[in-house]
């Protein structure tokens, strides 16, 4: 069921009259999801190589709900304030992995094998279960200047790792520069796809700092978990078990 914008009125002003502070129990619902409600960065992959970036904000019952922004900029700045490498082996329909890891730590009761060193599905090329880069980031875009989550393939994963080795060797912190991301088209005989290039456009200002700083608490409980969501893109998940 959706929900119009007018009984969305109707109903806050039916609160008020019925002496429910609607604007509290917004307050109470906002606290009670804030560290789930965290929007997502994507890619859209094009088949003509047009690839976008786009903010998913998830589903919303009101009809005129916009759940997917996408973003007009060819060049994305965000201050990265978190990272891990999350690992899934999922079957499509199902609500959970069959076996997963985040920083090499396994979050399953049966996993595949004792560590992902030694589990044969963790095999590049090989194994079924898929690797990712999972960043917490904060977007330098008006209107969206809140923690986002941006998930980065197999294939993005060498750029990013190169560009962890030059601030590395620039002795700069990751969170210390503004980081930009861009989509470089990458083609196959069968499939077309968007690869991450990394730069860096300026070190962070102390106000950006500060701002980083303040969100850095909201990302805990994410951190502590693997979601669905982390796993959407074409090919994240198998449809038969693997052999």
């Amino acid at each position: 069921m959706s929900i119009t914008k007018t009984a969305k009125l109707k109903v806050l002003k039916n609160l008020t009259e019925a002496n429910w502070d609607a604007s509290y129990e917004l307050e109470k619902l906002k606290a009670a999801v804030a560290q789930h409600d965290v929007p997502r960065i994507r890619i859209e992959h094009s088949e003509q190589g047009e690839h976008r970036f786009y903010i998913d904000r998830g589903e919303a019952y009101l009809s005129n709900h916009k759940q997917v922004n996408f973003l007009r900029t060819m060049t994305l700045p965000v201050i990265v304030i978190g990272e891990q490498e999350i690992r899934g082996l999922w079957l499509t329909g199902e609500d959970h992995p069959r076996c997963s890891s985040i920083d090499g730590q396994i979050r399953v009761a049966d996993p595949v094998a004792k560590s992902c060193e030694l589990c044969p599905e963790s095999i590049p090329g090989f194994g079924a279960c898929k690797p990712k880069v999972r960043l917490f980031v904060l977007p330098l875009l008006k209107k969206w200047e809140q923690p986002m989550i941006f998930s980065l393939s197999p294939t993005s994963m060498k750029p990013w790792r190169e560009h962890q080795l030059k601030l590395h060797r620039s002795g700069l912190p990751t969170v210390s520069v503004i980081t930009t991301f861009e989509l470089e088209d990458l083609k196959s005989d069968t499939f077309r796809w968007a690869r991450v290039r990394l730069g860096v456009r300026d070190v962070a200002t102390k106000e950006q700092l500060t701002l980083a700083m303040s969100v850095l608490n909201g990302i805990a409980i994410l951190k502590q978990r693997i979601s669905p969501q982390d796993f959407m893109e074409l090919g994240d998940k198998l449809e038969e078990e693997p052999k």
